[in-house]
């Protein structure tokens, strides 16, 4: 017997790793991209590979303060050498390094040419002429030209997220300006006659606008859509021109007002069915195709604000995750700080990270309350193992 929300045989559930995987799969990267100031691409996402304009380092300079002489000429200290120059950080560099001399050499200055140590001034008497009391091998406090990166060379590949390190890295290249992938562009559809009746505050369309900026995402709201599933139609229609990937809440379970799922569940290729997790059992996937011929997705999730928050946080960032050219969203794990009892489904609980940086969750009631979750630290995502976790276990966080 097949159930007909489409999710198998009847009563059957599917995983949370099974509803991730079929919006992976559904979710095909934006095949646009815009060049941006490297000053302005934090958070983007590469659209090509990147290649060093400039070698890191630039040129052979010290890693340390002190003295730039040949090795071959401490290898026995003490050893008394002439100073014959001063090397700063910003000067250009010195000439030669003469035979049996020494340059005192600041960090980050240019090595002179001939020499392949710095030994650093506590190993020295720091004096004109210096006494090396103490030697090392080559190359020792000494980097090298393009030891870091080479130029020409590919460091940064397609699908790279651009945090500080990258920007930083972009710029010791001598890269000014990137190719990334744009800001996907999310529509969020609450439903519901109470919410366009304004008899209930529609938190879940401020909730999830937060979390998709949050993400890169641009935002903008297009409900809430009444209880009428043409009417519905119409403005998942209007929201799926201008978006990239649209996101309802409500009107998904089994009730007679439940108008996304009245409105879509003849849609080919629209999938509807429970998934084994805790607070967020209904939930729903397929695309929708805009007059410009995209397909452009939709996800659609329960309509009490825990459940459309961690099913959020869950799916609606692996979406924009894949919209952005990335495989998947970014996991993060934790210890668990007490023991915490598992079942047969995913669950998923407000938490807070203890003094030792594991995870427990709060006290209450967490199915539907607002304000344990604005307590909350973490999302914590408990699997459906059964019996009990054991404290000290690591668990999947939603941050």
């Amino acid at each position: 017997m097949t159930d007909p929300s489409g999710s198998g045989p009847a009563g059957r559930s599917a995983s949370v790793a099974d509803h991730r995987a079929r919006i992976r799969a559904g979710v095909a990267p934006l095949d646009r991209s815009e060049s941006l100031p490297v000053d302005e691409a934090r958070g983007r996402v590469l659209a090509a590979d990147v290649a060093a304009a400039l070698a890191v380092p630039p040129f052979d300079h010290a890693a340390m303060d002190g003295f730039a002489v040949r090795a071959a000429e401490v290898v026995a200290p003490p050893v008394e050498l002439p100073v014959v120059g001063v090397v700063a950080a910003g000067d250009p560099a010195p000439p030669d390094l003469p035979a049996g001399a020494a340059y005192r050499i600041m960090t980050g200055a240019p090595v002179p040419a001939g020499a392949d140590l710095v030994i650093p001034f506590e190993w020295t008497t720091g004096t004109d002429p210096v006494r090396v009391e103490r030697s090392a091998g080559a190359g020792r406090h000494v980097r090298r030209q393009g030891e870091d990166v080479g130029a020409g060379e590919v460091a940064l590949r397609a699908g790279t997220r651009l945090g500080a390190a990258q920007l930083g890295l972009l710029t010791s290249m001598g890269v000014a300006e990137v190719a990334v992938r744009p800001r996907p562009r999310l529509g969020v559809i609450a439903t519901g006659a109470e919410l366009v009746g304004g008899q209930i505050p529609d938190s879940n369309t401020r909730t999830l606008l937060a979390a998709g900026r949050a993400e890169g995402a641009v935002a903008t709201a297009h409900g809430p859509a009444p209880d009428d599933p043409d009417g519905f139609r119409s403005m998942l229609a209007a929201a799926a021109e201008v978006s990239d990937l649209v996101v309802t809440t409500g009107g998904i379970s089994a009730g007679d007002h439940d108008v996304v799922k009245a409105a879509l569940a003849g849609t080919d290729g629209f999938w509807f069915g429970p998934v084994a997790l805790k607070p967020g059992r209904p939930q729903g996937f397929g695309r929708v195709r805009a007059s410009d011929g995209r397909q452009v997705p939709v996800l659609t999730l329960p309509g009490t604000p825990i459940a459309a928050y961690a099913a959020f946080l869950l799916f609606g960032r692996e979406a924009l995750a894949r919209l952005g050219g990335a495989a998947g969203a970014a996991t993060r794990r934790a210890p668990l700080g007490v023991p915490v009892a598992a079942g047969d489904r995913t669950v998923v609980l407000p938490g807070v990270y203890d003094e030792n940086g594991h995870v427990v969750p709060l006290p209450g009631h967490a199915g539907h309350s607002q304000r344990l979750l604005a307590q909350a630290e973490v999302l914590m995502v408990v699997p459906p193992v059964g019996g009990e976790l054991a404290a000290g276990r690591s668990i999947e966080v939603l941050l």
